[in-house]
């Protein structure tokens, strides 16, 4: 079978100043991969490049497809900021935007919407823009926004960033519950181990390691050297 994901040789700089060197991994169906690194390793921009909005050297193929930036539905994606993809007058138009967008009749897609606020625990919050919610809760709506399209992929980008610990424990359970292929971006060592099962090591734009999390993450002199710990 494919991979989910292929990346070779990925590199990418900004205003020339290098930030990914030589990428190589690649992720199969069902998989649930944390990169982790420190602030400023790449980790964000291997996402983006994933997604298409940033291109850099090397091939990508994500679903069979070179990402072109320009959406597809089969990847749901939430990023450090919940802003960046909630700004609709209410949730519910949110999630039902993208519905809409792929031709599915406007009763149908607030069905669908209602549905998956209400698997998240957000249905009170349709009506409401995402500004009144909580940061925990905002984070929630975006993955909600994020699975409304019934990816195949999931990527997320610091998903943890300023939540407290109640509402991690909470992203904990629902990501737990999420039968799909994952890909996760963050230095919230804790997290990548209650989420994912495998974890590429970035140190300065390169992947010094990729095994096992429960190998990895215990491995003092590694997480060292990746400014982790």
């Amino acid at each position: 079978m494919n991979p989910v994901v292929e990346v070779s040789g990925l590199s990418f700089a900004f205003d020339d100043v290098p930030v990914l060197h030589e990428v190589d991994f690649s992720v199969h169906a069902g998989e649930r991969v944390g990169i982790a690194g420190a602030n400023g390793a790449g980790k964000s921009t291997v996402l983006w490049c994933l997604l298409g909005l940033l291109k850099g050297k090397g091939q990508i193929r994500v679903l069979g497809r070179r990402p072109t930036g320009e959406g597809n539905t089969a990847i749901g994606a939430v990023f450090q900021n919940p802003e960046d993809q909630l700004f609709m007058p209410r949730l519910i138009d949110d999630l039902t935007l993208p519905l809409v967008n792929q031709g599915i009749p406007l009763a149908e897609a607030t069905s669908r919407a209602e549905a998956t606020l209400g698997s998240l625990g957000l249905g009170f919050a349709a009506g409401r823009p995402a500004a009144r919610l909580s940061l925990g809760e905002r984070k929630r709506a975006a993955l909600a926004a994020a699975l409304v399209t019934s990816p195949h992929l999931i990527v997320l980008d610091e998903p943890t960033a300023e939540l407290d610990g109640g509402s991690v424990r909470r992203l904990v359970e629902l990501l737990n519950r999420l039968p799909l292929t994952l890909i996760v971006a963050s230095h919230d060592l804790e997290f990548l181990q209650a989420v994912t099962s495998r974890v590429l090591i970035l140190v300065d734009g390169r992947i010094v390691a990729d095994g096992p999390g429960t190998t990895l993450l215990a491995d003092r002199a590694l997480l060292e050297r990746a400014g982790l710990i």
